[in-house]
Protein backbone atom coordinates (compact mmCIF):
# COMPACT_ATOMS: atom_id res chain seq x y z
CA UNK A 1 0.00 0.00 0.00
CA UNK A 2 1.35 3.32 -0.50
CA UNK A 3 1.98 5.64 2.34
CA UNK A 4 0.89 8.52 1.35
CA UNK A 5 -2.71 6.86 0.37
CA UNK A 6 -5.11 5.97 3.38
CA UNK A 7 -7.17 2.82 3.22
CA UNK A 8 -10.14 3.39 1.14
CA UNK A 9 -11.42 0.55 1.69
CA UNK A 10 -11.66 -3.47 0.62
CA UNK A 11 -12.00 -4.53 -2.49
CA UNK A 12 -12.21 -8.24 -3.83
CA UNK A 13 -10.42 -9.38 -7.23
CA UNK A 14 -11.83 -12.35 -8.79
CA UNK A 15 -9.91 -13.41 -11.31
CA UNK A 16 -8.51 -16.98 -12.52
CA UNK A 17 -5.95 -15.24 -14.25
CA UNK A 18 -3.33 -14.88 -12.55
CA UNK A 19 -1.40 -12.18 -14.50
CA UNK A 20 -4.41 -10.21 -13.96
CA UNK A 21 -5.21 -10.90 -10.60
CA UNK A 22 -1.82 -9.84 -10.08
CA UNK A 23 -1.69 -7.05 -11.64
CA UNK A 24 -4.95 -5.34 -10.61
CA UNK A 25 -3.95 -6.73 -7.11
CA UNK A 26 -0.82 -4.34 -7.04
CA UNK A 27 -2.46 -1.52 -9.14
CA UNK A 28 -5.36 -1.64 -6.03
CA UNK A 29 -2.81 -2.07 -3.56
CA UNK A 30 -0.90 1.71 -4.65
CA UNK A 31 -4.06 3.32 -4.78
CA UNK A 32 -4.84 2.63 -1.09
CA UNK A 33 -6.76 -0.06 -1.35
CA UNK A 34 -6.91 -3.37 1.02
CA UNK A 35 -6.84 -6.34 -1.78
CA UNK A 36 -8.36 -9.89 -0.89
CA UNK A 37 -8.02 -12.00 -4.05
CA UNK A 38 -10.20 -14.80 -5.22
CA UNK A 39 -9.16 -17.59 -7.97
CA UNK A 40 -12.25 -18.87 -9.02
CA UNK A 41 -16.15 -18.14 -8.28
CA UNK A 42 -16.41 -20.43 -5.02
CA UNK A 43 -13.73 -18.71 -3.37
CA UNK A 44 -14.93 -15.48 -4.44
CA UNK A 45 -18.01 -16.27 -3.15
CA UNK A 46 -16.89 -17.14 0.52
CA UNK A 47 -14.44 -14.77 0.49
CA UNK A 48 -16.98 -11.86 -0.40
CA UNK A 49 -19.35 -13.26 2.63
CA UNK A 50 -16.84 -13.63 4.92
CA UNK A 51 -14.79 -9.97 4.09
CA UNK A 52 -17.75 -7.44 3.43
CA UNK A 53 -15.54 -6.07 0.78
CA UNK A 54 -16.64 -2.50 -0.66
CA UNK A 55 -16.02 -3.38 -4.42
CA UNK A 56 -15.72 -6.76 -6.35
CA UNK A 57 -13.76 -6.96 -9.67
CA UNK A 58 -15.87 -10.31 -11.26
CA UNK A 59 -14.80 -12.04 -13.58
CA UNK A 60 -17.23 -13.79 -15.33
CA UNK A 61 -15.28 -16.67 -17.08
CA UNK A 62 -13.79 -18.76 -13.91
CA UNK A 63 -13.72 -22.00 -12.35
CA UNK A 64 -16.28 -23.71 -10.36
CA UNK A 65 -18.90 -20.51 -10.57
CA UNK A 66 -19.13 -18.28 -13.34
CA UNK A 67 -19.04 -14.15 -11.59
CA UNK A 68 -22.73 -14.06 -12.84
CA UNK A 69 -23.51 -16.88 -10.31
CA UNK A 70 -21.53 -15.66 -7.78
CA UNK A 71 -23.51 -12.16 -7.86
CA UNK A 72 -26.96 -14.17 -8.08
CA UNK A 73 -25.80 -16.20 -4.67
CA UNK A 74 -24.71 -12.85 -3.22
CA UNK A 75 -28.13 -11.42 -4.43
CA UNK A 76 -30.34 -14.46 -3.20
CA UNK A 77 -28.46 -14.10 0.69
CA UNK A 78 -29.47 -10.32 0.74
CA UNK A 79 -25.88 -9.21 0.34
CA UNK A 80 -25.35 -6.46 -2.27
CA UNK A 81 -21.96 -5.30 -2.92
CA UNK A 82 -21.03 -2.60 -5.61
CA UNK A 83 -19.66 -5.09 -8.51
CA UNK A 84 -17.94 -4.48 -11.73
CA UNK A 85 -18.14 -7.68 -14.38
CA UNK A 86 -14.74 -8.57 -16.26
CA UNK A 87 -14.39 -10.56 -19.78
CA UNK A 88 -13.24 -11.27 -22.82
CA UNK A 89 -16.23 -12.66 -24.12
CA UNK A 90 -18.44 -10.08 -26.49
CA UNK A 91 -21.83 -10.79 -24.42
CA UNK A 92 -21.47 -8.84 -21.65
CA UNK A 93 -23.50 -5.92 -21.91
CA UNK A 94 -26.79 -7.85 -22.18
CA UNK A 95 -25.57 -10.79 -19.16
CA UNK A 96 -24.65 -7.31 -17.09
CA UNK A 97 -27.82 -5.60 -17.94
CA UNK A 98 -30.33 -8.89 -17.11
CA UNK A 99 -28.39 -9.08 -13.58
CA UNK A 100 -29.00 -4.84 -13.08
CA UNK A 101 -24.92 -5.05 -12.78
CA UNK A 102 -24.19 -0.85 -14.22
CA UNK A 103 -20.54 -1.54 -14.45
CA UNK A 104 -18.65 -3.75 -17.09
CA UNK A 105 -16.17 -3.88 -18.79
CA UNK A 106 -14.10 -6.24 -21.50
CA UNK A 107 -11.06 -7.33 -21.74
CA UNK A 108 -8.59 -6.15 -22.30
CA UNK A 109 -10.17 -3.14 -20.75
CA UNK A 110 -8.15 0.59 -20.25
CA UNK A 111 -7.34 0.83 -16.83
CA UNK A 112 -7.84 4.32 -16.00
CA UNK A 113 -11.48 3.58 -17.22
CA UNK A 114 -11.61 0.85 -14.67
CA UNK A 115 -10.23 3.08 -11.74
CA UNK A 116 -12.71 5.34 -12.74
CA UNK A 117 -15.40 3.50 -12.33
CA UNK A 118 -13.99 2.30 -8.96
CA UNK A 119 -13.49 6.06 -8.00
CA UNK A 120 -16.68 6.45 -8.54
CA UNK A 121 -17.76 3.39 -6.37
CA UNK A 122 -15.62 5.04 -3.46
CA UNK A 123 -17.07 8.59 -3.57
CA UNK A 124 -20.48 7.10 -3.53
CA UNK A 125 -19.88 4.92 0.22
CA UNK A 126 -18.28 8.10 1.34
Amino acid sequence: MNINNPVKGKILIADDDDDNRILLSILMQSEGWEVIEAQDGQEALEKAIEQQPNIILLDNRMPKLTGTKVYEKLCEQGMKFPVVLLTAYADIEELADSLGICYYLNKPYDLSHLMDIINKFADQSV
